[in-house]
Formats: structure tokens, sequence, C-alpha cells
């Protein structure tokens, strides 16, 4: 399905959050509560986990996610209480993801594989069957799986997702320097530009370009300003979202 250019004022509203961010769980996971500005979505989003902080990074370094919502709705889980009474109970799913070419896909995030338990099983159930009914897809993901080193880098170049004000008139030229030189360390390029520009400010230019996918680098490696850079084709972008999605 094709989302970029979609008016979302109908998915904002339906889509809202469904309930606040609370710390009753602040006795066993402390301050694990936060907030950050989405600058895919341009508005403030919060997080109950570091999990879910994990996996909205995740969210905001991927070229093709058009939007997302957390949050999103309220399933109603079905239970038999002690006296064999049919029950629901509400349950709100973490966040909804339109990716360009995908249809929705409703995620719930957890800790570990090991974070499980038979209600846990059946909340699973329910929302599978909910998202099912409405054509999206449904998963459970384990972000903080992911190796301390993709984490490392997936939090730095989180830091780059923000566009600044000179990054429009400088990008186009990183882009134009890298079809002519096919790829370069990051220190290279940004003193290519010497004495036209500054390479520290050419510098966060091309970690910005990296954030948003326009640009491949080694992503299971450490980054910085030695790695080597060029610009990123459909191949790239679709393996890095095979390699998140297994180490998920």
């Amino acid at each position: 399905m094709h989302w970029f250019g979609k008016s979302w004022e109908k998915e904002d509203v339906e889509f809202a959050p469904k309930r606040k961010v609370d710390n009753k769980d602040s006795k066993q996971r402390p301050h694990v509560i936060g907030a950050f500005h989405s600058h895919r979505m341009n508005i403030v989003a919060e997080y109950e986990s570091l999990t879910e902080w994990a996996f909205y990074s995740l969210l905001e370094l991927d070229r093709e996610i058009v939007r997302y919502y957390v949050q999103p709705v309220l399933i109603q889980v079905p239970y038999i209480d002690d006296y064999g009474t049919l029950k629901n109970w509400p349950h709100v799913p973490d966040v909804l993801v339109f990716r360009e070419g995908s249809v929705p896909h409703l995620f719930q995030t957890k800790h570990s594989p090991d974070d499980s338990s038979e209600k846990l099983k059946i909340i699973d159930k329910a929302c599978g069957k909910y998202a099912a009914s409405r054509g999206w897809e449904y998963s459970v993901i384990y972000p903080k799986s992911l190796p301390k080193l993709v984490s490392r880098n997936i939090d730095f170049l989180a830091g780059f997702t923000k566009t600044r004000k000179w990054y429009d008139s400088y990008s186009p030229k990183v882009m134009s320097r890298l079809r002519l030189v096919g790829q370069a360390s990051i220190t290279e390029l940004s003193q290519s530009f010497i004495p036209q520009y500054d390479p520290l400010l050419v510098l966060p230019v091309v970690y910005h370009l990296i954030a948003r996918g326009f640009l491949w680098i080694n992503i299971n490696e450490p980054i910085n300003e030695f790695s080597i850079v060029r610009i990123a084709n459909e191949t790239d972008r679709l393996l890095l979202t095979k390699q998140r999605g297994e180490n998920i």
C-alpha cells in the first residue's frame, strides 16, 4: 500500500493515545518513563519502558516509515472469571505503524522472549485477531535484544534525525559529491568541502543523511568519522530492514 502524500487527519484522531503514560511499575523498573520529540510525527511521543524507546528510535530512523501511532487502539480481551462468567479487560498495544508498501502493522514490545505468561498469550491472541479483522499485521518484538553495538549506533543516529536550518543547502552537495566518488569515509567526505565549507558543519549533515536513510553505513560496526558511507539504494534499505527484523 502507498502512504506517501496521504492526508492523516482521520487517523490522527482515530489513533490518538488511548491511555496516559504512568509509573505504576516504577518500583520494579525505575526511571523508565519518558518522552521525546518525534521528527517523523512532529509530536511529543511518550514511552513507558526502554524497550519502547528502542523501538521508537528504530521507527524514527527507517526512511520508509510514513506514520506511527503510540497506544493507538483499545482492545477488549475476553477471559473467564473464577465463577465461569465471560468478561473482558481492556488492553492497549504499543504502536501502529504505517510503512510504505505494506499494510498497517500493530506491534507489541516486550523486554525478551522469556517475558511471557498465560495472560500475555491471551493478549497476543486477542491483538492478532483484532489486527486481522482490520486487514493489519500483528507482531511481538524484542528491541532490547538488539546487539549492544547496534543499539549504541541507533542511539547515536537518533540524535541526528532533526533537520537543522543549514541542512537543506548542504545535503544536495553531499549527495552529489558521493555520486561522483562512489564512497568515502565520513571524515574524507566532510574535508573534501574545504575551503568552501567548514568540515565541522558538514559532519552533522552526513550523520543526518545516514539517520534519514539516504546514505548507507554498516550499522553492525562502530559508527565514527572513519566509517565508510555511500548513497543508499533500495537493496540497502531492504537489507537493513531485514537485519533489524532479525535482530529484534
